[in-house]
């Protein structure tokens, strides 16, 4: 690959304080499974959002092969930002498994060009693992990453994997070793403090060690019930989002900051997909405009 082509892949998905202009608030219709695509992405317009991140995983109604042209069309005609996508890959799989991964990738990469052909979208995913396993598997985690975006670079996709309570990369220190073994410019992290909260890691210590090695923001909270991980819409829980929020005005932080839905929320009974969005949006937008964080 041509020098100008990787610097442009990697001109794509600025890093996260880095791009100008302000800050932009976006939710995905991962949490609006029970949506069609069109109602999905016209309420959270409608909520006040400023983009909106389409859902890739398998039984989503805004996974690549239910999209047909016309449905692609129709995202590209209304205008409306779609920032990032969302995966659902696992880097310690089957040989066949992860060839089938890569399959996913371009075909991610083929709707991120038909619905935001000047701006593909960032396709973003976990990992996969257990906290237990890093130091067995994490040549593999690497080895695997770097296929993940080498695919990424050819079809000219951003890629961006964040750290998992429940992941083999579960701090920020072992996120960014894999991407320093990776070295790809098509490739970048993600900062979601909602993870490094239920591990009492620090707000500021955590933000200051990814935000520059990451390509955008999730906002989500959560506490631990008898051991176990619950999470929370923003602004639910105990993560105090006015000194978050002060820290991101105090780095200049301009960028997307995603609002994300747990599937743990969404398989509750009465979950109510339109309400729970306005609620995080509520949660959230007064604070941001507080902090003096300028939205779009």
């Amino acid at each position: 690959m041509r020098r100008r082509e990787w610097l442009a892949i990697a001109a794509a998905a600025p890093l996260a304080g880095a791009a100008k202009g302000p800050v932009k608030l976006h939710i995905g219709t991962y949490g609006m499974q029970p949506l069609e695509p069109d109602r999905a992405i016209a309420t959270i317009r409608e909520i006040g959002y400023d983009g909106a991140e389409l859902c890739l995983m398998a039984g989503w109604p805004t996974e690549p092969s239910k999209l047909d042209s016309a449905a692609r069309r129709r995202i590209r005609e209304a205008k409306f930002p779609i920032p990032t996508m969302i995966e659902g890959f696992n880097t310690l799989v089957s040989d066949a498994d992860h060839a089938r991964t890569l399959d996913r990738i371009r075909a991610a990469a083929t709707l991120a060009h038909d619905v935001s052909p000047k701006k593909p979208p960032i396709l973003q995913t976990v990992l996969g693992g257990k906290p237990a396993e890093w130091e067995q598997v994490k040549q593999k985690m690497a080895a695997r990453l770097a296929d993940w975006a080498r695919v990424a670079a050819e079809t000219k996709v951003p890629l961006a994997v964040k750290s998992h309570i429940g992941s083999a990369s579960n701090t920020p220190e072992k996120l960014i070793w894999l991407l320093d073994q990776v070295k790809n410019p098509a490739l970048s992290g993600i900062y979601d403090y909602g993870h490094f909260q239920l591990m009492n890691l620090p707000l500021r210590g955590t933000l200051e060690t990814l935000l520059p090695r990451s390509s955008f923001l999730t906002v989500k909270d959560g506490r631990m019930v008898n051991g176990a991980v619950q999470f929370l819409l923003p602004g639910d829980g105990t993560i105090d989002y006015k000194e978050y929020f002060a820290i991101l005005a105090e780095k200049r932080f301009r960028g997307w900051m995603l609002v994300e839905i747990s599937r743990q929320l969404q398989t509750q009974p009465g979950y109510d997909p339109v309400a729970s969005a306005k609620r995080s949006y509520g949660n959230l937008a007064g604070l941001l405009k507080d902090a003096g964080l300028r939205r779009a």
